[in-house]
C-alpha cells in the first residue's frame, strides 16, 4: 500500500493544491496569489515524481503502471500546465472571484491526465479520460456571461459524450472477448493466440475513435475550431497542447510500440489518417481571417504531422514525441502571443502594425509561427525533418511527400499573419502593454524553440531510451 500511495503522490499533491486554492479563492485571495499557489503545487508535484517512478512497476493491483514513458509524459503535462498558468496570470480575462475555481479545474485536469497516461487497465484509462472530459467542458464554458464560451462548452460536451460513448462500448467488447481489462493480460493473450477476431477489430476501432477525438484526428476534429474560438484564450491554448498530447500518448499505450493490439493493418490506416488530418487542417486554416480559428485548424494540421510519426515504427515514435515536446512550446507560445497582443479582438485586422505597437511581442509571435511552419534553425524544422526521415526509412515515401507538401501550404498562412504584423499600417499608434508574466511565458517558450533546434541531442537521447 505504501508503494501505491507513493506512486500517485504527484496526483495527490495536485489534488490537495487544487482544494487549497479553491478555499483561498472563496476567501477572496487575489488572482496572482492563486496563480502562484498553482505554480507551487505543480513544482512540488514535479519534485515528488522520482519517488513515484522508482516504486514497483504497477500499483493498485495493476490499475496503474510505472515505466519510462509514463514518467516522461507526467513531466510533460506538468510543464504544459505551468505554461498555461503563466498565460492565465499574464492575460487579464477573468474576475478575481472566479480565479480560484479556474486554477482548481486546471490542476484537476492535470492530475487526470497524469493518471490516464499511467493507466494499466482500460477501465482506469476510461475513468481518467472521462474525468478530464468533465473538467474540460467546464473550462471551455468558463465565461458564464459570454454566449460564445457557453456555446463552446456545450459543443465540447456533445462531441465528447459521443466519443467517450464509442470508447466505452469498445472497452466492453474487449472485456467480453478477454474477460479482463488489464492491458498486460490482454497483450499476453493476444500475442499468444495471434488471432484478430472481427469483434476485436471493431472494439479496437471504437477505442481508437475515442482517443482520436482527444488528439483531434480527422474525422474527429469537428469540434476543435468552434470550441477553441469560444473558450477563453488560456483554456484554448491549454486544450491545444495537453489533452491533445494525452490522446497521442494513450494511442501509443494501447495500440503502438510493443502492444499486441498493434495489428499489421494499423500503420497503413494511421498513415492515411495522418495525411487527411494534416491536409484538412492546413487547407481549413488557409482561408481563416480569425487568428484563433487559424491557430485551431493549424493545431489539427500539426496533429497530422505527429500521427505521421506514429505510423512509421520505432524511429517514428521518437520523431513523433520529439515533435510533440517541441509543439507544446511553439503552439502555447503562438496562442499566448496572439492573446497578449490583442486580448479583445481575434480578427486578423487587429494585428495590423503590431511590429510597431508591440515589437517584442510581435517578434515572439513571428518566431513561433516560423517554427510551426518549419523554418530552420528553429526546432519546428528539426521536428518535421525527423518525421520525414522516419517516413522515408520506413518506405512511406508518399507519407513523407504529404508532410513536405502540407508544410509548404502551412507556410503561406503563417506568413500571412507575419505580413499583417509588419507590413500593414496599424489602425492605432497606441502601444500594446504585455505583462511580466506574459513576457516570461513567451521567453521560456522561445528559448525552448531555439534551444532544442540548435541542441536537440539531450532530448533525442532521452527519447531513444524511452522507446528503446
Amino acid at each position: 500500500m505504501t508503494h501505491d500511495i507513493l506512486f500517485i503522490l504527484p496526483e495527490v499533491v495536485l489534488a490537495a493544491g487544487a482544494l487549497f486554492i479553491l478555499v483561498c479563492g472563496v476567501f477572496g485571495c487575489r488572482r496572482w496569489l492563486l496563480g502562484f499557489l498553482a505554480l507551487a503545487s505543480l513544482t512540488l508535484a514535479f519534485f515528488v515524481l522520482p519517488g513515484g517512478s522508482n516504486t514497483a512497476s504497477s500499483a493498485f493491483s495493476g490499475m496503474l503502471m510505472g515505466d519510462a514513458f509514463g514518467f516522461a509524459m507526467r513531466i510533460f503535462f506538468l510543464v504544459a500546465t505551468v505554461l498555461a498558468v503563466l498565460l492565465s496570470m499574464g492575460y487579464r480575462w477573468q474576475d478575481d472571484d472566479d480565479a480560484g475555481e479556474y486554477f482548481f479545474f486546471l490542476l484537476v485536469a492535470t492530475a487526470c491526465m497524469m493518471l490516464a497516461v499511467s493507466s494499466g487497465n482500460l477501465m482506469m484509462l476510461y475513468l481518467s479520460v472521462e474525468m478530464l472530459s468533465i473538467v474540460s467542458y467546464v473550462l471551455a464554458g468558463f465565461l458564464k456571461r459570454d454566449i460564445y464560451s457557453t456555446e463552446a462548452g456545450l459543443k465540447y460536451f456533445l462531441f465528447g459524450a459521443l466519443s467517450t460513448g464509442l470508447m466505452l462500448y469498445g472497452i466492453t467488447l474487449v472485456y467480453g472477448l478477454f474477460g479482463t481489462l488489464n492491458l498486460a493480460d490482454i497483450n499476453a493473450r493476444l500475442a499468444l493466440s495471434g488471432v484478430y477476431a472481427p469483434t476485436l477489430i471493431l472494439a479496437a476501432v471504437l477505442v481508437f475513435a475515442g482517443l482520436a477525438f482527444k488528439a483531434s484526428i480527422v474525422p474527429f476534429h469537428m469540434w476543435v475550431a468552434d470550441v477553441y474560438d469560444g473558450a477563453p484564450w488560456p483554456v484554448a491554448a491549454f486544450f491545444s497542447v495537453a489533452p491533445k498530447a494525452l490522446g497521442f500518448a494513450l494511442l501509443v499505450r494501447v495500440f503502438f510500440g510493443s502492444s499486441a493490439l498493434m495489428h499489421s493493418g494499423w500503420p497503413g490506416i494511421t498513415a492515411v489518417l495522418a495525411i487527411l488530418t494534416m491536409t484538412i487542417g492546413n487547407l481549413s486554416a488557409f482561408h481563416q481571417d480569425n487568428v484563433k480559428r487559424l491557430l485551431a485548424f493549424s493545431s489539427v494540421g500539426q496533429a497530422g504531422y505527429i500521427l505521421a510519426g506514429l505510423a512509421t515504427g520505432l524511429l517514428g515514435l521518437q520523431a513523433a514525441f520529439f515533435y510533440m515536446i517541441i509543439y507544446v512550446f511553439m503552439n502555447m507560445g503562438a496562442f499566448a502571443s496572439a492573446a497578449l497582443l490583442s486580448p479583445n479582438r481575434m480578427d486578423l485586422a487587429a494585428y495590423k502594425g503590431m511590429g510597431q505597437r508591440a515589437p517584442w511581442g510581435a517578434m515572439f509571435f513571428t518566431m513561433f509561427l516560423l517554427s510551426l511552419a518549419g523554418l530552420p534553425p528553429l526546432a519546428g524544422f528539426l521536428a518535421k525533418f525527423l518525421v520525414i526521415r522516419a517516413a522515408v526509412e520506413g518506405h512511406y515515401f508518399w507519407l513523407a511527400a504529404a508532410v513536405v507538401l502540407n508544410s509548404v501550404i502551412a507556410f503561406f498562412y503563417y506568413l500571412k499573419v507575419i505580413k499583417i504584423m509588419y507590413m500593414d499600417k496599424p489602425a492605432s499608434v497606441k502601444e500594446v502593454a504585455i505583462s511580466r508574466d506574459g513576457y516570461l511565458l513567451l521567453a521560456i517558450s522561445c528559448a525552448a524553440v531555439i534551444g532544442f533546434g540548435l541542441w536537440p541531442k539531450p532530448l533525442l537521447d532521452i527519447l531513444a531510451v524511452i522507446f528503446a
